[in-house]
């Protein structure tokens, strides 16, 4: 065999066993990825968290009027009151039935009257609502007859109740009357409320309330 048969046929076999060999693609194995597990918790917004209130920020926890608020108010009828010995009695606008005010050596104290239409939530839960406004924390059923007790006014069942806070306290009354509640709270510096309790249900006693039922 010459020289020119045998580079020949020895670059033909080279040729055939590199077309034998599997390309780069055929031989790339399959990659395997793990993918973290993708998070489907979502951050909704919750309730506005509501800043506590300081007696020195008496209108944190003050009900905002929402439209139609004053309207629903009227609608509760009027009401007629003694004004106590040494309480000044206040312009009532707005959503307010009454506005009182008394002040003595150790600070001031406000009445005020409102009334809205149903039961506002609950007893308990306007209760609380009021123990939130003093520092307090809020009451279970079964604490009510601790600081609560029956009283009528104007003639109707309702209930009275005494929440005493550190800084301020608060001496008040709640009447379910014909489809409204009626809230009668005196709040303010804790020594000027509690000499005043005598005084509260004196105002309470003298409450006389619309009532075209009868």
């Amino acid at each position: 065999m010459n020289s020119s048969l045998a580079r020949f046929l020895l670059l033909a076999a080279s040729t055939l066993f590199l077309l034998s060999l599997p390309t780069a693609c055929e031989r790339a194995e399959p990659i395997s990825y793990k993918i973290p597990k993708e998070d489907r918790l979502v951050d909704m917004p919750g309730a506005v968290a509501q800043a506590p209130q300081t007696p020195a920020d008496p209108a944190a926890n003050k009900m905002q009027v929402l439209p139609g608020m004053e309207e629903a108010a009227a609608q509760a009828g009027e009401l007629s009151y003694t004004t106590p010995e040494g309480w000044e009695a206040l312009e009532a606008s707005g959503i307010r039935k009454a506005n009182l005010k008394v002040s003595d050596a150790h600070g001031s104290a406000e009445l005020t009257v409102l009334a809205f239409p149903g039961d506002v939530g609950g007893r308990l839960a306007n209760i609380n609502r009021w123990r939130a406004q003093i520092g307090l924390e809020a009451s279970k059923p079964e604490d009510l007859p601790a600081y609560t007790e029956p009283y009528s006014i104007s003639g109707h069942g309702g209930l009275y109740i005494r929440l005493e806070g550190l800084e301020q306290s608060i001496l008040g009354g709640l009447l379910p009357f014909h489809g409204f509640t009626w809230f009668f709270k005196l709040q303010g510096n804790r020594e000027t409320v509690l000499a005043n309790e005598a005084q509260m249900k004196i105002f309470l006693d003298s409450v006389r309330l619309e009532d075209d039922h009868h």
